[in-house]
């Protein structure tokens, strides 16, 4: 049965930094939509090269165009200026060097919610490596449930990964970040990962989108995913600590899924505790050790992967060994952006 009789008008937030070799074909792919209540609100965050030339033509020649030009605060920043200026009932956050495939997308979104009427509607993205490397790994195969109650599939959407630290994989109503003032954190790396775990205490129903068509691209120079340095490191840490220390709710489930997400995150750090230096290493190996309880199976796919090993290694070697697996996997990366 339907629950809405309008159509929806959403809000593409898309947040602009030196990415003039990328921004076209991010607007493009947006401004192909066959459905039309939207907007777009550009926020150049002090870009040096090109970008707001770009954003200024799509102005002058798109009436979905809203700019936002300031100096430069970082990607929190950018995305909180684009939510207060946001006009729409649902935000959809975009970042400016990846795209969408298809032209239909915003119009099934709207007959989606108009259906069902979820508070988010959660979407797999695809990695990006080349033109002829563009991978989904399609995880909402495995789900019996892709639409409901929030609270009894938020489990199954951890474990397969489709609840992840990722502003960009989900449609959310406005109303339920701005009721419940869930702005990026500013100052800090990684800030999808605080905002995404608090995010979890304020969802009740969902749905999820049966295609992929947000293309994230991957290896690109100057991204923040591709520099991974000691302070980014620290600030998942702290997040971890603040998530894990949070006064529990009253639902046993929402308990769990809020210790599962952040034991993925725990693995993170665990991955890159050795680019830090000894310093912090010393200063945060007593909290990690504390945290070992978080290692169980049945979490989440990518825990299941380091409890195999983890079951023939002592955790004191487990950093080393996860340390080679992440080196691995950025060489494999460039070699898949090289093919």
């Amino acid at each position: 049965m339907q629950i809405h009789n309008k159509d929806v008008f959403f809000s593409i937030i898309v947040p602009v930094y030196n990415v003039q070799d990328y921004l076209k074909q991010c607007l493009e792919s947006i401004l192909c939509q066959e459905y039309h209540d939207y907007e777009i609100i550009l926020i150049n965050d002090g870009s040096t090269d090109s970008s707001l030339e770009i954003c200024c033509f799509y102005l002058e020649t798109s009436d979905k165009i809203v700019l936002i030009n300031k100096e430069n605060g970082g990607l929190s920043d950018a995305r909180n200026h684009g939510l207060q200026k946001a006009s729409g009932d649902y935000i959809i956050f975009t970042d400016s060097d990846d795209y969408w495939v298809g032209s239909r997308i915003l119009k099934d979104l709207n007959e989606m919610i108009k259906v069902s009427d979820p508070d988010i509607i959660i979407h797999e993205e695809s990695r990006f490596f080349s033109d002829k490397d563009v991978k989904c790994k399609f995880n909402q195969r495995f789900l019996k449930q892709k639409s409901g109650e929030f609270k009894y599939e938020i489990l199954q959407l951890i474990y397969y990964d489709l609840f992840v630290a990722s502003a960009c994989d989900k449609i959310i109503k406005k109303s339920i970040l701005l009721n419940n003032d869930l702005y990026f954190p500013l100052g800090k790396k990684s800030e999808d990962i605080e905002w995404c775990g608090k995010l979890i205490n304020y969802i009740d129903t969902f749905s999820i989108y049966p295609k992929s068509f947000y293309i994230y691209r991957q290896g690109r120079n100057g991204s923040i995913t591709a520099s991974v340095n000691e302070n980014h490191i620290m600030d998942v840490y702290n997040m971890v600590k603040e998530g894990l220390n949070v006064k529990r709710l009253e639902s046993n489930i929402l308990n769990d899924a809020i210790q599962n997400y952040w034991a993925c995150n725990y693995i993170v750090i665990l991955k890159d505790f050795n680019v830090l230096s000894s310093k912090n290493r010393n200063l945060i190996w007593e909290d990690l050790v504390s945290w070992k309880y978080l290692l169980k199976k049945g979490q989440n796919l990518k825990i299941d992967k380091v409890m195999f090993f983890y079951n023939f290694l002592p955790f004191c070697l487990l950093p080393f060994f996860l340390n080679f697996y992440r080196i691995k996997t950025i060489l494999y990366k460039k070699y898949r952006t090289l093919k």
